[in-house]
């Protein structure tokens, strides 16, 4: 994916850096409220819209109802989860954005299998209102940095470094010493 197929053409500067519009994809309601507070604290996001569930992000998305510059997507919804939701984004006609897994799962598999699906990036959801903004604050940067820093060159790896607690397999299959 090019740069320009992550800019919105909607998103407005502030300060020389781009106000975002933030999709986020959550079922639970105590951690989408937590999610919005913790992205009203980033001055780089201009708009936060809500989806309840991966079917309804889905559908939001094709009919153009929303244009995100990024998506914080759970894993484990009802209807269509997170894992189908990468899957159906990626291989849809519908522009394409950085997408993030923001999930209370720990398990490598889940964050090997977001990461082959689209996910840049795989984020276990903080217990505080200050850990998630720290944690979506470090996302958003990765995905719109500020003019003196600049976007990284290099397209990012499918694979990522092994996770704490994997196997010596795996750790073997991804070059890293067991």
């Amino acid at each position: 994916m090019s740069t320009s197929e992550f800019e919105g053409a909607h998103a407005h500067t502030i300060e020389g850096r781009k106000q975002l519009c933030v999709l986020v994809v959550e079922d639970d309601e105590a951690d989408a409220y937590l999610i919005k507070r913790a992205l009203a604290r980033d001055p780089g996001v201009e708009r936060v819209v809500l989806a309840p569930d991966g079917a309804e992000a889905f559908r939001m998305v094709e009919a153009r109802e929303v244009e995100p510059d990024l998506a914080f997507i759970d894993l484990h919804m009802p209807r269509k989860n997170g894992f189908n939701l990468l899957a159906a984004l990626a291989g849809g006609d519908a522009p394409r954005f950085p997408m993030v897994v923001l999930t209370s799962s720990t398990a490598p598999t889940d964050a090997m299998r977001s990461r082959l699906r689209g996910a840049i990036r795989v984020v276990t959801k903080p217990d505080t209102e200050q850990g998630m903004a720290e944690e979506l604050a470090r996302a958003i940067a990765a995905v719109s940095p500020l003019p003196s820093q600049p976007r990284a060159s290099q397209p990012l790896p499918l694979f990522a470094p092994p996770f704490p607690g994997a196997s010596a397999s795996q750790r073997s299959r991804s070059g890293q010493p067991g």
